[in-house]
């Protein structure tokens, strides 16, 4: 059987741009099981080359993760055992990833029930857009702003975990407040210099062109519970986009990963490989805690 674990954070490389093609390689939590067919660790392919048959003007987002970062154990108050990790995304598409929170519906913290819209900005007519209705914001209690609905997965694996309990891996539906934190260093031809989505408004939340959206470990429950693994070899999977209901450039470059042996007696992480291996430089620019600038 296998354990899914849904967390939502209420308020993964894949894809570098090289020479006009782009390359493809996560809270309330509610605990169920679902059934599993024979669990194998995803085999590693090679980059495919991707080419890019979106319409030009609409000036779509791509969405890009990153491995995760800052992997490492730590015993909660309770005494679970926390798997705890820093995650980032970028877009490297020709337009930002805009949400907007439906005139139509009221955006007040007891209604769950917000419909957001995908705004996409065309190329050929000023300020003119298109949008489509893509989830829901919702009210995250801890971080006291509204994050966008399971626009993440976290997927844990055993890869080689001699003696691991009957769990073929620990999945987490995860949403996120979409913001500007950390700048990319890529030459994408309408990057902004300066961040343009700052703030987890309950009306607009996004990310620029050249800026990725970072969730440091230390974010409240930005973490897995591991309390029932054995020590061995893990794969955590970040998928961005994974229900794909924000229309991108690119689907199919949306998952990184990370190999790392996990010393359940010790309490350490050692790591072994991260997909991709290449990766454009970040700098971490917004680095003041997001909790309560939506209210």
């Amino acid at each position: 059987m296998r354990r899914l674990i849904k967390i939502i954070i209420i308020p993964v490389l894949l894809s570098l741009p090289l020479f006009g093609a782009y390359y493809g390689w996560a809270s309330y939590t509610e605990g169920e099981l679902v059934a599993a067919a024979t669990s194998t660790p995803a085999t590693e392919q090679a980059p495919v080359a991707f080419v890019d048959t979106s319409d030009p003007n609409d000036l779509l987002p791509d969405l890009v993760p990153l491995p995760p970062q800052d992997v490492k154990i730590q015993i909660r108050d309770d005494g679970a055992v926390m798997l705890l990790f820093s995650t980032t995304y970028y877009n490297q598409g020709r337009g930002p990833v805009e949400l907007r929170a439906d005139p139509k519906t009221k955006g007040v913290r007891a209604d769950i029930d917000r419909d957001i819209l995908q705004r996409i900005y065309l190329k050929d007519k000023e300020d003119s857009y298109r949008e489509k209705v893509v989830g829901n914001f919702l009210w995250h209690q801890k971080h006291q702003h509204y994050h966008f609905a399971d626009f993440v997965n976290y997927d844990l694996e055993a890869v080689d975990a001699p003696n691991h309990p009957d769990l073929s891996g620990i999945r987490t539906k995860t949403t996120f407040c979409l913001r500007d934190v950390s700048r990319v260093e890529m030459e994408l031809e309408n990057r902004v210099a300066e961040a343009g989505y700052r703030v987890c408004y309950k009306e607009l939340q996004g990310v620029s062109v050249g800026w990725g959206d970072t969730y440091f470990f230390d974010y409240p429950d930005q973490g897995l519970n591991i309390s029932d693994l054995t020590s061995g070899t893990y794969r955590l999977s970040f998928y961005v986009n994974p229900e794909r209901r924000l229309e991108e450039i690119s689907l199919e470059n949306n998952i990184s990963s990370a190999i790392f042996d996990i010393n359940m007696e010790e309490r350490t992480v050692h790591m072994l490989k991260q997909t991709p291996e290449v990766t454009p430089k970040i700098e971490h620019v917004h680095l003041e805690q997001p909790f309560g600038l939506g209210i």
